[in-house]
């Protein structure tokens, strides 16, 4: 397991080329004792002796054969393959450094030397939490000019130590990993002082803090953060849902203070204690004092602490929170040097209290995963492994099962308990089966150490404590907020989860409380300013159990339906409008919620859903979620509840079309038939809106797949009916279309002056991009670039329309392609191409790889080329998109041109001519001019004439065989 030092800088310069030692490693770790101190006081002296420290500590460590593989400030990580080497270049750094003449102030210098076993990748990182994380507790235990050795360590030195050199054994210690004790060493060497304060380990001050039985993973961040808000905070209270590790946070943070509280650390565990009396009886006993007659225990307590630098923990405060409050303000009145630590589900509410929110562990995007090595930086997956390793010896991390770990925690939340339940279970399940098993998580996750609180034994047990906490009303409204399954707002809230009990007015109330008690977080938007709130899905699932086991949940349902039908219906009202933006946004917001809706309604509400979908048409399509929509009107559609012949079956009919053209997907039913249905329905109707709209999407439809003669008429007719009926929106949109698929910029020009009159951003955005593709096939490169970079404006400017900045990119790589910018180029057609890969579109992928093969071909990465042709053809046959395979096809054609595969090369020019309804746009004109004019020249024997013959004569399928085909022709 990496350990991901924070802030941390490789040095790159002190590797020296040594291959990093992997098995048994004896690791140095060093950092300057007060150093911050130091940097405050010598501000200007400090980098110079900074620069001198670095330079003794690279030259003791690579004259005795180690490697530097971390710097973080002015701490180094040091690996030997020898513990002989390790002790031998921190005994002369150790020297080095005590002889230095230093000024103005000198450099005192702690190390720890560990011995275990550790595994280096080629860049020097290191996995082997426990033995790293062992070698930075045995130094920072340390004093500066003090060298401390592990009992590993020691066993393998102490019959080879250097000449006037001894170990001094420092006996068993407790490091601040709250871990079974170490014993420590500490080498004495000639001309070294060898006194030195007591070692800063948990037995050298008073303290009660817990052994733990398994070790403390990640939270570096975190423990900086706890530690920095007693510093300013007489009170800091640690907030989060069970099981997010608020007790091991609070103890491991206290094991670092405890230099700090001369007169001890006292952890109070609050859990087991029913009655609120007893918790300053349960201090007293932390602390080691006898009750009194006739004094009360908190007087007890305000008269011991009076005057003492203290750090009281007190763990689990939720069920007795109004006696903790009042408690803890009456001993921080008392003690002015008395700090607390407290850990609960809400804050105490005490004047002068600092709430720190707990996180969950850091997590892997399980979208883009990294490296199956890289894995083991995150925090959640770390914990996972360790677990799992301590159930089973022989557990491993493979490429087979490293997706599923990162799901796992994923799925659970970074929760640490509850990864700590799943880990357990690799004794008797595999790790794949582990991860399909998380929908019945509660079941799964059991069987916690018998020596836990009883709610730490079971994810169920652990919820039910905050569950039972709750009252009536509070536990009400978090199974109703259950129906959500991404992220909500108040408005949402306020709508759906009203009535039946709970009163409009009490629905804020109750949520501040939920937030409170960290059953809810609340998430901020930062592109809408707009607070949302959400809970942890463990949560959500707990609560949706309730929710479905009890008579609420049609309810519920009902009313979660209707808001998101209500809102859609507003938001296809306004869309071709300046509140498309605000639509846009809250469609991405909403998306899942959404979804859930629609499939609620599949079973439950089949002609709602139908119209709910019907009313995310727009924005379905704009945005590509074109797999959603077509999976859902091909479930909508022949349901015997849709089947009357209606304006809202037309609809559908139109959009399921579209999401199968755009989607380019073959289906059972042909786009052609699913819109001839659509306008027979809207001509009984009498409905001319829905019969142009049909026939301007038939029009699109053959222009998509590459047969514009075919579409042209069609949008014509549409533009002339939307011209009779003055409907503005489908009047742009029909002179968009028409305009990009003819070349007429007029028209564009038309269309964008209406947009801009309707304030319709997207349709701006769409035709700007259109108009700069269109100039640009037409050779004008300057008006290319002033509409593309609009567009682009455009699109920084309303961030929401994220469906249209990936079809800008295609443009926009053309344009730098065409200027010769293929480094620009690449990059903006990977980026399509990853885009195009994520919403599933055929054609769009198709095009993003034939446009990745024409740049390799330009820059004679021919092997490249080939491959992406080849894919790109496969796609565009698949789809049946002739323009793609024409295009292909002539790509394939100017790879043979490079080959010097003339006669090839000539007859798949010529067979493209032939396929060609229309002539090339002159940027596409003139590399195909170039590469025919050097077919003619190096023919030889051949009259080019046959070759267009031949080319003419071609079928499809054997222009296809002609191109893939390897052997010279």
């Amino acid at each position: 397991m990496l350990l991901p030092w924070k802030k941390v800088m490789t040095n790159p310069s002190i590797h020296s080329g040594k291959r990093f030692p992997s098995g048994t490693v004896t690791f140095l770790f060093t950092d300057i004792e007060g150093s911050t101190r130091l940097a405050q006081k010598y501000p200007n002296a400090m980098p110079g002796l900074l620069a001198r420290h670095n330079e003794i500590l690279n030259h003791a460590i690579q004259s005795h054969d180690g490697c530097v593989f971390q710097t973080a400030g002015d701490a180094f990580y040091a690996a030997f393959s020898s513990a002989l080497d390790a002790l031998n270049a921190a005994l002369e750094a150790q020297q080095l450094l005590y002889c230095e003449p230093w000024s103005p102030s000198p450099l005192k210098v702690r190390m720890g030397i560990h011995t275990g076993l550790a595994q280096a990748s080629l860049d020097g990182k290191y996995s082997g939490y426990t033995t790293l994380a062992l070698a930075q507790r045995i130094m920072s235990a340390g004093y500066g000019g003090q060298i401390l050795l592990s009992s590993t360590t020691y066993e393998l030195l102490r019959d080879f130590l250097p000449p006037q050199c001894e170990l001094q054994d420092m006996g068993e210690r407790r490091l601040q990993d709250l871990l079974r004790p170490e014993r420590l060493y500490q080498l004495n060497g000639a001309g070294l002082p060898t006194t030195f304060p007591p070692l800063k380990t948990l037995d050298s001050f008073p303290n009660n803090l817990p052994l733990q039985l398994t070790s403390f993973i990640g939270r570096g961040k975190e423990i900086h953060e706890v530690k920095r808000e007693l510093a300013e905070h007489r009170l800091v209270t640690l907030t989060g849902p069970g099981g997010t590790g608020k007790t091991r946070l609070s103890l491991q943070a206290a094991a670092e203070l405890l230099d700090r509280f001369p007169q001890g650390i006292w952890f109070v565990e609050l859990a087991p204690l029913s009655e609120p009396e007893l918790i300053p009886q349960a201090v007293l006993s932390a602390i080691g004092i006898n009750e009194r007659a006739g004094i009360s225990p908190v007087e007890l307590l305000q008269d011991y602490l009076r005057g003492k630098r203290c750090l009281i923990i007190l763990d689990n405060c939720e069920h007795l929170i109004e006696a903790s409050s009042g408690m803890v303000s009456r001993l921080l009145n008392a003690s002015p040097e008395l700090k607390i630590l407290t850990s609960s589900r809400e804050t105490l509410g005490v004047k002068g209290e600092a709430a720190y929110p707990v996180p969950s562990l850091e997590l892997p995007d399980i979208k883009h995963l990294p490296l199956m090595e890289q894995l083991s930086q995150y925090e959640a997956v770390r914990l996972f492994i360790d677990r799992a390793l301590l159930v089973s010896s022989h557990f491993v991390v493979n490429k087979d099962n490293a997706p599923f770990i990162a799901q796992i925690c994923y799925r659970l939340d970074g929760i640490p308990l509850a990864i700590e339940l799943a880990a357990a279970r690799v004794k008797m399940m595999s790790v794949e089966q582990i991860s399909r098993r998380l929908d019945d998580r509660f079941r799964l996750l059991t069987g916690g150490a018998r020596t836990a609180l009883p709610r730490q034994q079971t994810l169920r047990a652990l919820i039910d404590w905050s569950y039972d906490l709750l009252v009536a009303n509070e536990r009400l409204l978090l199974c109703r907020l259950s129906i959500f399954v991404d992220d909500w707002t108040l408005d949402a809230v306020e709508e759906i989860c009203a009535g039946n009990g709970i009163d409009p007015y009490e629905v804020l109330d109750l949520l501040g409380q939920l937030v409170n008690k960290s059953l809810i977080a609340v998430v901020e938007q930062s592109h809408t300013r707009e607070r949302r709130y959400r809970m942890l899905e463990t949560i959500r699932q707990y609560a949706r159990e309730k929710l479905q086991q009890s008579s609420e949940n049609d309810y519920v349902c009902e009313r979660y339906f209707d808001y998101y039908l209500r809102a859609a219906r507003q938001a296809e009202t306004e869309f071709f409008s300046p509140r498309e933006i605000h639509w846009l946004t809250w469609f991405e917001g909403e998306w899942d919620n959404l979804r859930a809706a629609v499939e609620w309604s599949l079973e439950k509400r089949p002609q709602g859903g139908l119209e709910l979908v019907n009313c995310l048409g727009h924005f379905l399509t704009d945005n590509w979620h074109v797999s959603d929509i077509e999976n859902w009107l091909s479930q909508f559609i022949p349901d015997p509840a849709n089947a009357a012949r209606t304006e809202t079956r037309a609809c559908g009919l139109s959009y399921w079309a579209q999401s199968i053209n755009i989607g380019s997907r073959i289906d059972v039913y042909s786009p052609d038939t699913l819109m001839e249905e659509a306008f027979s329905i809207y001509e009984e109707l009498g409905d001319r809106p829905g019969m142009a709209n049909c026939i301007l999407q038939k029009g699109h439809f053959y222009y998509w797949k590459g047969e514009p003669n075919k579409g042209s008429p069609l949008l014509e007719e549409a533009l002339q009916l939307f011209r009779q009926m003055d409907d503005k929106p489908w009047i742009a949109t029909a002179l968009r279309l028409l305009g990009f698929t003819e070349l007429i910029i007029p028209y564009m020009e038309e269309s964008l002056s209406l947009y801009r009159e309707l304030g319709y951003a997207s349709g701006m955005i769409e035709v700007l991009k259109q108009l700069g593709a269109v100039a640009l096939r037409l050779g004008h490169f300057d008006l290319a670039h002033k509409w593309l970079d609009e567009a682009l404006a455009l699109l920084q400017q309303h961030a929401a329309t994220v469906g249209k900045s990936k079809t800008v990119s295609y443009d926009v790589g053309d344009l730098a392609f065409y200027e010769g910018n293929y480094e620009l180029a690449q990059r903006y057609y990977e980026d399509c191409l990853a885009w195009a890969e994520r919403v599933v579109s055929s054609v769009s992928i198709g095009v993003a790889k034939v446009r990745l093969a024409y740049l390799y071909l330009k820059c004679n990465e021919l092997q490249k080329a080939s491959y992406f042709f080849r894919e790109a053809l496969d796609l565009f046959l698949k789809t049946q998109n002739l323009y793609g395979i024409n295009f292909t096809l002539g790509g394939f054609a100017s790879l043979a041109v490079v080959e010097q595969r003339w006669v090839k090369a000539g007859i798949l020019f010529c067979y493209v001519d032939r396929q060609l309804d229309r002539p090339r746009p002159p940027v596409e004109q003139a590399p195909v001019d170039q590469d025919l004019a050097v077919i003619r020249a190096n023919l030889t024997g051949v009259d080019f004439a046959n070759l267009s013959d031949e080319g003419s004569k071609m079928t499809m399928d054997q222009a296809i065989a002609l191109a893939l085909e390897e052997q010279r022709v």
